[in-house]
């Protein structure tokens, strides 16, 4: 449970703020950010490399170009663009969540972490 609480520490000095919940997301209004996580997840498991997943989405930058450039990009006009963008976002998220935990010191079990992001990842592709 420290490991999940330092994470939830570093955010909430980054104003971002983690609430348990019945879904798993990062969302951003605009003036509140919040990453709500799903009250199944253990959190010292799965539920700390899914935190650090969404902890990476809430560090990623805002604007037209860059890991949310698929935002901007008509998913009906180009849904094959859109995809591959919003694949790269969900990558660039599971790079920043692992980058956060070395800065944090939290020693992440490699073997689970990609097996999680695997397993995320491959929904893109459904």
């Amino acid at each position: 449970m420290k490991n999940y609480q330092k994470v939830v520490d570093y955010l909430k000095q980054i104003d971002v703020s983690v609430e348990i919940s019945n879904f798993t997301s990062f969302l951003n209004n605009g003036t509140k950010k919040v990453i709500y996580l799903h009250h199944n997840y253990n959190l010292e498991k799965n539920g700390l490399i899914t935190l650090l997943h969404e902890a990476g989405h809430s560090l990623q930058p805002e604007g037209e170009y860059g890991p949310n450039h698929y935002k901007n990009v008509d998913d009906m006009d180009k849904p094959k663009e859109f995809m591959m963008y919003q694949f790269m976002n969900e990558v660039d998220a599971w790079n920043r969540g692992l980058n956060l935990a070395n800065k944090l010191g939290i020693e992440i079990d490699s073997k689970r972490w990609n097996q999680q992001m695997e397993e995320a990842l491959l929904t893109y592709y459904v």
